[in-house]
């Protein structure tokens, strides 16, 4: 049976073929996620997931800079025409301190079919959150808020097993910890109904949120099975995109959560059959981080898979500053560090500079080491990383992760009978 549904959305950052030396890369085809806040907890998202990235490497660890200089920053690097994106761990975090000063930011771009049309979740700004944050007694001055500074898309991190019976299972079954669960998301989506009926009803279709829903995939939920009860569920809730990423041992802590190579083409087979089998009510999404192995299965543009991070993807993360020079009254400082995978900050590929002029405002640029970039792209083009998500491959490589043999395993898929 084959039915019709919205097409597969994926990530872009740049599609510049390998071959093309960094130098001839131009700002406007580079993108740049501006790390301006890594602290986890209470103020933020509310959480400290075990796998998170911003919890488990030192160099992001509870990092910030200050709140007064990242729009500064912000639109001193959009000057020279690169595309920043401004990245904290929650959009409703500080009680939507960071809405207020950036405005519709999204985070990443997605696209979709051969001509790379952003897709719906594009076209306003899109709140990434945990989740807690909604489920504070002030909700519905933040969901205002969103409204306010133009923001249409809310997209929540979903951690949670379906059962048989298409409902979530205990959450003290899910082997993530630290992770808003799957009972509490659905509390928040009801919320965000409720306030969007709420402003229909008053004859207000323009603020009523869309919202995008990302599943983690590892060992504990992987295989067919459990993408159609996903599907299934989202279906019953009514979200407007559904996004598989897979999982990364942030920190070496689930080693045992990490899908081998033979099961992420497994996996992606599934992506195409649920796709093609299973009627949607939402669009579905799958990152570019599971890789390259198996995914011409998907019918993507060729690029897709193959991350441009190091190349036309960085992140600039926050580093202790240091006087650099100081020459006819100008100084430069290094404000912070300019890395490859923005997951994984490494490896470390240029600097963030701020200039201070007497009497003038500091200007911020960045300075790439185009050695390293260039060594970095050879390492890739001699397949010394083999998958195009060369993350596990580098952290492996830096110990930063142990290997793992891969092996297959039997999904640890939870039943109603469990």
């Amino acid at each position: 049976m084959s039915v019709t549904n919205a097409p597969i959305s994926y990530d872009f950052h740049g599609d510049e073929p390998f071959s093309t030396p960094f130098r001839e890369i131009r700002p406007e085809d580079i993108h740049i996620y501006l790390d301006l806040d890594t602290k986890v907890g209470k103020n933020t998202c509310g959480q400290k997931c075990t796998h998170c990235w911003f919890v488990n490497y030192e160099k992001v660890y509870d990092k910030s800079f200050a709140m007064e200089e990242g729009p500064l920053i912000l639109a001193g690097l959009q000057s020279h025409g690169y595309h920043v994106y401004p990245r904290y761990v929650d959009s409703f975090a500080y009680d939507g301190a960071f809405m207020r000063v950036y405005g519709p930011a999204n985070n990443r771009e997605f696209r979709q079919e051969s001509d790379h049309k952003p897709t719906e979740t594009m076209e306003k700004g899109d709140a990434w959150t945990s989740g807690r944050p909604l489920l504070a007694d002030n909700y519905e001055e933040l969901l205002d808020l969103a409204v306010e500074n133009g923001y249409g898309t809310i997209s929540i991190t979903y951690h949670g097993l379906i059962g048989e019976d298409l409902t979530v299972t205990d959450h003290r079954d899910y082997p993530i910890k630290g992770v808003f669960s799957g009972a509490e998301t659905e509390e928040v989506l009801r919320r965000i109904d409720a306030y969007n009926d709420k402003h229909r009803a008053g004859g207000s279709d323009a603020v009523a949120f869309r919202v995008n829903i990302g599943v983690t995939i590892g060992r504990h939920n992987h295989g067919r099975e459990a993408l159609e009860r996903y599907a299934h569920y989202f279906n019953k809730l009514g979200v407007d995109t559904v996004r598989f990423n897979n999982f990364t041992d942030h920190g070496g802590r689930h080693p045992e959560l990490r899908l081998s190579r033979e099961e992420v083409e497994q996996q992606y087979r599934d992506f195409k059959w649920l796709h093609d089998t299973v009627p949607l009510d939402f669009q579905l999404g799958v990152s570019e981080d599971f890789g390259t192995f198996g995914i011409k299965a998907m019918g993507f543009p060729g690029h897709v898979g193959w991350c441009r991070a190091g190349r036309q993807l960085f992140a600039a993360i926050p580093a202790e500053e240091a006087v650099l020079s100081e020459d006819d009254g100008a100084r430069r400082e290094k404000i912070g560090d300019i890395v490859g995978c923005v997951n994984t900050f490494e490896p470390h590929l240029g600097i963030l500079v701020r200039t201070v002029r007497e009497g003038e405002p500091s200007a911020y640029d960045v300075e790439f080491d185009h050695e390293a970039i260039e060594a970095f792209t050879a390492k890739r083009l001699s397949g010394a990383y083999k998958d195009g998500c060369f993350a596990t491959e580098l952290s492996e490589e830096m110990g930063l992760v142990s290997r793992v043999p891969q092996r297959r395993r039997l999904p640890l898929l939870v039943t109603s009978e469990a």
